[in-house]
């Protein structure tokens, strides 16, 4: 506290931010300090064996959520962080990820220039536990964003007095639909396909590639979490 010249940032994942921290995150967003936060979210507590989180998202396949043939996977929808953070009065409030160079690089600037709180909520890969290869951080991150899985945003309470002035979409492809199609495919770029993509939800698929119950009401839930984001930026 006696550092007036210098910004205090914590790093963290979403099982210190989201789980075992958060009345503590809750607290310190409310008492207005300068206070930066990073978030790794990687949907896991990756740093004990991959239990699931309040990140994890329904039907993932993960340590004290396994799959199996009474229950297949994580039975709760995803908390959502940083939605909750932008309900926190004059807080900065950043969703990014590493594929999204530019968005990064903006809210880590934009938030250490902000006079009070500010959280990045950053998806990150655990490739082990999201059943991907080494070298595909960079490509799951950009398809978690395009799919609606992880959308990214920036609400900066200096922009306006109203949500929809403060919270920008930009980044995300389609701002203005449900669904990102690929020009070039045609292809409807949604969460089923980003679930595709990853062991984590690999028993949610029959042998003739047909979605699971659980993985259909996960994309349900991935919607609705978009929709709510278009009607608080404006844009719908």
């Amino acid at each position: 506290m006696g550092w007036k010249n210098k910004r205090l940032w914590v790093i963290g994942g979403d099982g210190a931010m989201l789980d075992i921290g958060f009345q503590s995150l809750s607290r310190m967003m409310a008492s207005g300090m300068d206070i930066k936060v990073l978030v790794l979210d990687t949907q896991v507590y990756s740093n004990t064996g991959g239990q699931a989180s309040t990140g994890s998202y329904m039907g993932q396949n993960a340590k004290m959520s396994t799959h199996g043939s009474a229950i297949h996977g994580k039975k709760e929808n995803r908390k959502e962080l940083a939605n909750i953070c932008m309900m926190h009065k004059d807080v900065y409030v950043a969703q990014t990820t590493a594929a999204h160079t530019n968005h990064l690089y903006r809210a880590i600037l934009d938030a250490n220039e902000f006079p009070g709180p500010a959280i990045i909520n950053t998806f990150t890969t655990c490739q082990p536990e999201h059943g991907v290869a080494d070298d595909m951080a960079y490509h799951q991150a950009k398809l978690a964003a395009d799919s609606r899985t992880f959308p990214v945003f920036i609400y900066d309470p200096r922009k306006g007095p109203r949500i929809k002035d403060r919270l920008k979409l930009t980044g995300n492809p389609n701002q203005k639909e449900d669904w990102y199609v690929n020009p070039k495919t045609g292809e409807q770029i949604d969460f089923i396909t980003f679930a595709r993509s990853e062991g984590r939800f690999s028993k949610h698929f029959d042998k003739d590639g047909n979605p699971s119950p659980e993985i259909l009401l996960a994309q349900q839930d991935r919607l609705e979490n978009w929709n709510l984001l278009q009607e608080l930026a404006g844009v719908v």
